[in-house]
């Protein structure tokens, strides 16, 4: 597998729309698909969850991460 580190941005209604996607996913205890730009990946259910915050001078940045093996 090669290396990978993407960031797009995407419209609100979008991102509230893959939101609510997630936690339904993860309120079921089921796996869930996302795509990020063009790769579509498939997220187990018993993937690791994490929330990280950034910050350096006046600059904030919060990710939701989600840690699996294959």
């Amino acid at each position: 597998m090669t290396d990978r580190d993407v960031e797009k941005e995407v419209p609100k209604k979008q991102f509230i729309e893959t939101l609510r996607r997630i936690a339904d996913s993860l309120e079921k205890n089921e796996s869930f698909r996302i795509q990020i730009a063009g790769k579509r990946l498939t997220i187990p259910a018993d993937a690791h969850i994490s929330v990280e915050h950034e910050a350096e001078d006046d600059e904030h940045e919060v990710e939701l991460q989600f840690r699996w093996k294959n």
